[in-house]
């Protein structure tokens, strides 16, 4: 039998998304969601932005040029 995708309620930078995951993917999804908010906030302390989309685009850059574990 196929595993059952879950819905997961997730914040990005203050706005709220309703998705789905498999329940295995649901740790790691969550892990990188704290990594991603974590990084917002560092990034808007350190960093002059117009908006949070100015933050969230820098997380975004920030985290495609990580190495990948």
């Amino acid at each position: 039998m196929a595993e059952e995708m879950i819905p997961l309620n997730i914040t990005i930078a203050d706005r709220n998304y309703r998705i789905k995951v498999m329940p295995k993917d649901e740790e790691a999804v969550r892990k990188t969601l704290k990594v991603i908010n974590d990084k917002i906030l560092e990034f808007r302390g350190n960093f002059a932005g117009k908006d949070m989309q100015d933050y969230v685009s820098m997380v975004l850059i920030w985290y495609a040029t990580q190495p990948q574990a």
